[in-house]
């Protein structure tokens, strides 16, 4: 099992899927956190910080800044790598379980997370921040799989609705 990917490396698959930079922000985040949860060890070695709309990996918001908040990233921009199968079944049941959900979905999901929302602590809720989000087994307590050994998929209603036009 190779653990040793940059954020970019993982970013190529959702890009592949068909997503916009803010959503891919979202999955990166989740990738990273379930894979915690499931293996106990990183999936990336970037770290992810708490900005205001949710976990953002730096190096990748860098690599599409220019583009539009809900242009899609470019398949062009997605790297040729071939990752193990561990990582390709994972961000797969990542897939599964969000990628069916917006952006703005995905930014009410993070702020009720455990992770983010100890990352913003004494933090006003438009301060900025390069605060890194900590995934460890205290902050992940709550994310539990579901029977089969998968993530459970997130149903629209289980956001909280204030991004949604964002």
């Amino acid at each position: 099992m190779k653990t040793n990917y940059s954020a970019l490396d993982i970013s190529s698959f959702f890009i592949k899927k068909g997503v916009n930079p803010l959503k891919l922000q979202k999955l990166l985040y989740y990738s990273q956190l379930w894979f915690f949860v499931k293996n106990d060890s990183k999936l990336f070695n970037d770290g992810i910080q708490a900005w205001i709309y949710g976990p953002v990996v730096y190096d990748v918001w860098a690599n599409f800044k220019f583009m539009k908040r809900g242009s899609i990233i470019p398949i062009g921009r997605a790297v040729n790598l071939t990752l193990d199968n561990l990582t390709i079944n994972h961000l797969d049941d990542v897939w599964r379980s969000y990628g069916h959900l917006s952006g703005s979905d995905l930014v009410d999901l993070t702020h009720n997370d455990l992770p983010w929302k100890n990352s913003r602590k004494g933090l006003l809720s438009n301060q900025p921040s390069d605060k890194e989000v900590i995934i460890n087994k205290d902050t992940t307590r709550y994310f539990t799989l579901d029977s089969n050994n998968k993530i459970p998929v997130i149903k629209t209603q289980n956001t909280l609705g204030h991004y949604s036009n964002f």
